[in-house]
């Protein structure tokens, strides 16, 4: 959809020219790669805080989850790694948002408070920055939108609202062939 719009913008704009220019910039944006995390952790926060709150310990729920979903290596890893190791090694070997879930888990084993409350307060950040994320996308949108409502809708309504006008002028100044 990006590619149809940014050829159609291309040839209204510069030709056949912007098109092939348009095709190549939008087909190159969509190949650049995009920094995420390697899983969703929403959901394995979901299932952690089921597990947590049924009274499972902090590895029975890490085991559900990596059975719930099998897809992460670095979840079934990790996993392997605090059942062989002890959770804190498993913490040392992993990276990104799996690792600051599992020193949160860690730390609320060190310090005698409940995992599942860490699992939800997570989760709650979880969604919290979702939400800032999406409010602010939708913030942006009217600056994102001026451009193209410039180039595209702003002169169909020229033409609607003036070209009458301007059929009439031009049809008093030119005198008819008879």
């Amino acid at each position: 959809m990006t590619t149809l719009l940014a050829a159609s913008v291309g040839l209204a704009l510069f030709g056949p020219v912007g098109v092939g220019v348009a095709v190549v910039a939008s087909i190159a944006h969509s190949l650049v790669p995009r920094r995420r995390d390697a899983f969703p952790l929403r959901p394995i926060l979901i299932v952690l805080l089921v597990e947590l709150r049924s009274g499972a310990s902090v590895l029975s729920a890490l085991h559900s989850a990596a059975r719930a979903f099998p897809q992460p290596a670095d979840l079934q890893s990790a996993v392997r790694l605090a059942t062989v190791a002890g959770l804190p090694v498993a913490v040392d070997e992993t990276h990104g948002s799996l690792r600051t879930l599992l020193a949160h888990l860690v730390r609320a084993q060190a310090s005698g408070s409940s995992a599942a409350d860490a699992v939800r307060r997570m989760l709650e950040s979880d969604i919290a920055r979702e939400r800032a994320s999406r409010l602010n996308r939708t913030r942006s949108l009217p600056v994102r939108l001026m451009i193209p409502m410039a180039l595209l809708a702003l002169p169909g309504v020229v033409l609607i609202s003036y070209g009458p006008l301007i059929l009439d002028l031009l049809s008093g100044i030119v005198v008819p062939f008879e």
